[in-house]
């Protein structure tokens, strides 16, 4: 899998504060409470964010078709896949986007997100629904965030270093 290589623990705390801003502003979109419209998220808004962003339209059977895909996902997948079915996806590809206990079905599609712990790596994912039109009641799309990183080991990852100035081990 391609793997982003994480430079240190905190790593991790970035990620969740990487969901934290997505999630302030798909609130700021609402509007009476509403899930927002596709149309009303400015992607200038979510720059920092976009290569790691697909959204999904949401069949109601389960299944969802990709309506758009960050370049850190195409990449890692070697495909494009807008217009394709995530179950088109082989299943290692295809779990990043059943997280949170699967697609959801649009009336029940709500906010959802966590960090998984992978083994190798983490995999940070959020799931935000939207509407496509105003019309609709219920959601029919989710915008999702996914980031894939690698844990550095503990041996390439010293704890404490001896500093030639410092009379005693210092934080490294």
């Amino acid at each position: 899998m391609g793997w982003l290589t994480m430079t240190s623990q905190s790593d991790i705390f970035s990620l969740i504060d990487a969901q934290k801003e997505i999630v302030d502003y798909w609130n700021s979109r609402r509007q009476s409470g509403a899930v927002p419209l596709r149309g009303d998220l400015d992607p200038g808004a979510l720059r920092a964010h976009l290569h790691c962003i697909s959204i999904l339209e949401l069949d109601g059977q389960g299944g969802a078709t990709f309506r758009l895909m960050g370049t850190q996902l195409r990449n890692l997948i070697g495909a494009d896949m807008r217009g394709y079915h995530v179950d088109d996806l082989p299943d290692e590809y295809a779990s990043i986007w059943r997280m949170g206990g699967g697609l959801p079905l649009p009336e029940t599609c709500r906010p959802d997100q966590g960090v998984t712990d992978l083994g190798e790596g983490h995999h940070a994912w959020l799931r935000l629904p939207l509407r496509q039109m105003a019309s609709d009641e219920a959601p029919s799309m989710v915008l999702c965030h996914d980031i894939l990183r690698r844990k550095k080991t503990r041996i390439s990852r010293p704890v404490f270093s001896l500093h030639p100035l410092a009379s005693r081990a210092v934080a490294a």
